[in-house]
């Protein structure tokens, strides 16, 4: 295969000497990164659908909220090894986590209790495949350019999971999950087929952006310890409460008129991310980065504790979307520490495959601390929890760990 690679890139030198060379490049590359950005959109709904459609399943198969929440640990278990297998070869393992996950989607349409967790296991795999395999494939071709792509590639990750909801909304009190799930399973071909088409150009350009990578030292392991355990609380409180909305504002009120809207809850957090996450983008420009995340954190709390205290359909929409709004630059800033301390070293899987568990444990637990008191807003208490946990690791980064180790 490193030979047929090659042999690609020759090809691709006596092109850009036939064709006007600057320009061919400029298009190859831009379509080749379209398609990693729509990939994102798509994953965005993929990584998210478990909570919009969680209280049809619970409904149709009897499920309890802990038993609910075990579909979370599931899948992300399964997302968390998908991410350590992705760092292998990332565009071969993104292509083979779209057949994984078109998969999946095809068999949860007909699925039974005794197969979902096993099932939603292997879709996890072909999700973190595919999350971990564009992230690293993306940020191998962008070279200086790293950060800007992968903002945007982030933006496009929370456009599918804000939409996400929205699309369960209309399928799903018409009684066609089936038909849901058969439409993502077609976009993922699609984008499947278009990603094999562009692999070479990857290939390709990987190549020319290489690196040497850095040895594993111990401050790059203790940075991995820590920026590790940030993110594994992060992804743990955003899939909690992104996961557990829709369930919530169904709770809230079981008329028909309100179903669409209640199982759309978790658009009100989703969006507010995705607002979030632009607006603070352009706030860097005045503010330093170090200080927003503590102040976001301590907001983020405040949000959470409104979603626990309030009963009212409008008071959930509110406290979620203060939520999404406060929690949208920790991710991002906390993966930027974490580069300019430990950029070109061979850390990245371990990372996404750390935060990956924070998925995996965080709405089980909310599920189980609802089961054992009979509430899920007393559930989410568990989130909140996180969020406290994050506060304290973002003050000594600031206070104590940056100062140690200068980027």
């Amino acid at each position: 295969m490193p030979q047929l690679e090659s042999g690609n890139c020759e090809i691709r030198e006596r092109e850009a000497a036939v064709f006007p060379g600057i320009l061919a490049e400029s298009l190859t590359q831009s379509r080749s990164e379209l398609v990693l950005y729509l990939s994102f959109i798509l994953m965005g709904v993929c990584t998210t659908i478990l909570g919009p459609i969680l209280p049809e399943l619970s409904s149709r198969w009897g499920l309890n909220d802990t038993h609910a929440g075990a579909l979370f640990t599931a899948q992300f278990i399964g997302s968390s090894l998908g991410g350590l297998l992705a760092a292998i070869h990332p565009p071969r393992c993104a292509i083979l986590g779209f057949v994984i996950l078109v998969s999946g989607l095809l068999v949860l349409t007909v699925a039974n209790p005794s197969i979902v967790t096993p099932l939603l296991f292997t879709y996890g795999l072909g999700v973190g495949l595919v999350l971990t395999g564009i992230n690293l494939t993306m940020s191998n071709i962008s070279g200086a350019r790293r950060g800007q792509t992968l903002s945007w590639l982030n933006f496009c990750w929370s456009l599918g999971a804000t939409i996400c909801p929205v699309l369960a909304g209309v399928f799903i009190p018409r009684h066609r999950l089936g038909v849901f799930l058969s439409i993502l399973s077609g976009w993922g071909a699609l984008m499947a087929l278009t990603f094999i088409r562009h692999r070479a150009a990857y290939s390709c350009r990987i190549a020319e952006n290489a690196q040497e990578t850095r040895p594993l030292t111990a401050s790059i392991r203790f940075l991995i310890l820590y920026f590790g355990s940030l993110l594994f609380l992060y992804v743990g409180v955003e899939t909690a409460l992104g996961g557990w909305l829709s369930t919530l504002a169904t709770r809230l009120n079981r008329s028909a008129s309100f179903g669409e809207l209640a199982i759309s809850m978790s658009s009100f957090f989703w969006l507010a991310l995705l607002v979030g996450r632009g607006v603070f983008a352009l706030a860097l420009k005045w503010l330093r980065e170090t200080y927003i995340q503590p102040l976001a954190l301590a907001c983020s709390i405040g949000s959470i504790c409104t979603l626990v205290a309030v009963r009212s359909f409008t008071g959930v929409a509110i406290a979620a979307s203060l939520a999404g709004l406060s929690l949208a630059p920790v991710f991002p800033l906390s993966l930027s520490f974490f580069l300019s301390h430990a950029d070109r070293s061979k850390s990245s899987g371990i990372v996404f495959a750390i935060c990956g568990l924070g998925g995996a444990v965080m709405p089980w637990m909310t599920g189980a601390v609802s089961t054992y008191r009979q509430s899920l807003e007393l559930g989410l208490v568990v989130p909140l929890g996180g969020a406290i946990l994050m506060l304290a690791l973002s003050l000594y980064y600031l206070l104590l760990l940056r100062p140690r180790y200068p980027s």
